[in-house]
């Protein structure tokens, strides 16, 4: 993979009650929905699942959103755009809030989006770097980050150092 060029973290929702606590021990006894074979559930199983709480897998994160407004799970950990998008409808709206942040565990949750190129192809990956690298000292990524208003302070950019 090329460098990181952006990175949103990942989130936790749950049913609006004001109760913002996301400490592992918080959730024991607790039903957390994760979409499967994701970093998100690779996260759950590390963090939460060995301190009680019960991790429950969907197919799709509509499945997880749906539960979650049906009030039969307690949490969803997913990506923050996602759970972003899911808050702004009216479904969401009517149940649900944002948690919290758990801390970023950079083996689990990677850091962050980078071009997918062959192995063998280093001098592309090379190209990609640099551009990366360009884009970020001069601004540009930020710059292009700015036009799209529902993205501004959720992802994390590099800097191009």
């Amino acid at each position: 993979f090329s460098d990181m060029y952006y990175n949103t973290p990942s989130n936790i929702i749950g049913q609006k009650d004001g109760d913002k606590s996301i400490a592992p021990d918080h959730l024991k006894g607790k039903l957390l929905g994760v979409q499967v074979s994701t970093t998100h559930e690779r996260y759950a199983q590390k963090y939460f699942a060995p301190a009680g709480a019960e991790i429950k897998t969907y197919s799709t994160q509509d499945e997880a959103n749906n539960d979650l407004a049906a009030g039969r799970i307690d949490y969803i950990q997913a990506d923050s755009t996602a759970l972003d998008a899911f808050l702004k409808t009216d479904q969401g709206k009517q149940c649900c809030e944002l948690k919290g942040t758990p801390p970023q565990d950079d083996s689990v949750l990677g850091v962050g989006v980078g071009a997918g190129v062959r192995k063998e192809d280093t001098a592309l990956k090379d190209k990609l770097n640099a551009g990366i690298t360009a884009l970020a000292k001069s601004g540009k990524l930020q710059e292009i980050t700015a036009k799209y208003p529902q993205l501004v302070g959720k992802m994390t950019l590099p800097t191009g150092n």
